[in-house]
């Protein structure tokens, strides 16, 4: 069974945040709101200068293994306004994005589709975490 998502401090209060600064067309609700009740509800907070350098944090660049296809995905969390399919940057929004966040290197994650269906992905690598890399601002 996974452990708690770990986040930062800082990445928990953009989060807090997000729906007063996303553009209304870029918004949905649902996916803010569960982000929303992870970050206030099940999650770690903790600051960014004492996370572990093996969790997802926001702008971190990751592996998965996508369980149900048997594909290999390397892509980068971001928050929705910087988004971007042809360079692999995915919304923490988006229900991968969401169970990428807060976990650590080895972990299986269940994704709840948009779709009812849940999938499995297993978190491969983390090739670059803001934190790890002095990158407290990110």
């Amino acid at each position: 069974m996974p452990s708690l998502p770990v986040i930062t401090e800082l990445d928990a209060a953009r989060i807090r945040e997000l729906g007063s600064r996303l553009p209304a067309d870029v918004r949905n609700l649902d996916e803010l709101d569960a982000l929303i009740d992870m970050v206030t509800g099940e999650a770690e907070i903790v600051p960014g200068s004492r996370i572990a350098a093996d969790i997802v944090t926001v702008n971190s660049r990751v592996t998965f293994l996508d369980q149900l296809t048997a594909t290999v995905h390397t892509v980068t969390v971001v928050y929705p306004q910087e988004f971007s399919i042809d360079q692999h940057r995915i919304s923490l929004l988006s229900p991968v994005g969401r169970a990428l966040l807060g976990r650590r290197a080895g972990e299986l994650a269940t994704v709840s589709m948009p779709d009812g269906t849940e999938r499995r992905i297993r978190l491969l690598e983390l090739h670059y975490q803001p934190e790890a890399a002095g990158d407290l601002t990110l």
